[in-house]
């Protein structure tokens, strides 16, 4: 089936916000760890989707839009530790007050939803933390070099991990590094040569990862990807 999926990364949140999205599919889609959370209007309801650790398949009966925030940036602008809604979709209800929930959902019923959520974001703060962590795991899934560059001990960095990005930096770094490299490949890269520049050892070492943590094939992943970028 048909349908159209946009990506706009507004650089004026580059800290926070990595990216607002729309998409027009019905029916049953893939959603695979990125290490980011969204806040996704259904046209009904918002959702918060909490930090995946595998791929989340979820039923789509129409158009939606959402906001997807870098990776551990969300949990101090929701005010609730990442690890609560790791691999969960939880109302936005739940976490504030509805009265504010209600209202944004009015606003939400606009020609210009992205727009509306950009603005509801707009105050988030950046988490030093988070960009520190998230830039040593992209380089290395090394924990105790991680841990020793931030001073910490390997079981303090743990448990600020799992505050803010939902899970341990061992985990971070897979996640991260998968991203990174089926980035590559839908843009054109070769399998074999995506999985050398992100750090694996070969292509069937890459393809091994997707399948856990995608739950299919990396020709798959490519053949269902349809995404148009935006910057401003």
């Amino acid at each position: 089936m048909g349908f159209v999926y946009r990506e706009y990364r507004p650089l004026w949140l580059a800290d926070v916000v990595d990216c607002v999205w729309t998409s027009t599919r019905v029916g049953t889609q893939r959603v695979v760890p990125d290490g980011c959370m969204d806040i996704i209007f259904s046209g009904e309801r918002l959702i918060v989707a909490g930090p995946d650790t595998a791929a989340f398949l979820s039923e789509s009966t129409g158009p939606k839009v959402g906001v997807r925030f870098r990776p551990g940036a969300a949990p101090a602008f929701l005010d609730i530790p990442a690890h609560v809604l790791k691999n969960t979709r939880a109302g936005l209800e739940d976490l504030w007050a509805r009265d504010k929930v209600e209202r944004l959902i009015d606003d939400l019923h606009t020609d210009q939803p992205g727009k509306v959520l950009l603005h509801a974001v707009q105050d988030a703060e950046p988490d030093p933390f988070a960009r520190v962590v998230e830039q040593l795991a992209r380089r290395s899934g090394d924990v105790r070099a991680m841990a020793g560059e931030l001073g910490f001990s390997e079981r303090h960095l743990h448990r600020r991990c799992l505050t803010t990005f939902g899970y341990g930096p061992k985990m971070l770094h897979r996640v991260l590094r998968f991203d990174q490299a089926m980035d590559l490949i839908y843009a054109g890269t070769p399998f074999a040569e995506a999985a050398h520049l992100t750090g694996y050892a070969d292509q069937a070492h890459l393809s091994r990862e997707v399948k856990t943590l995608a739950g299919t094939t990396l020709s798959t992943l490519v053949q269902d990807a349809d995404v148009t970028l935006y910057t401003s």
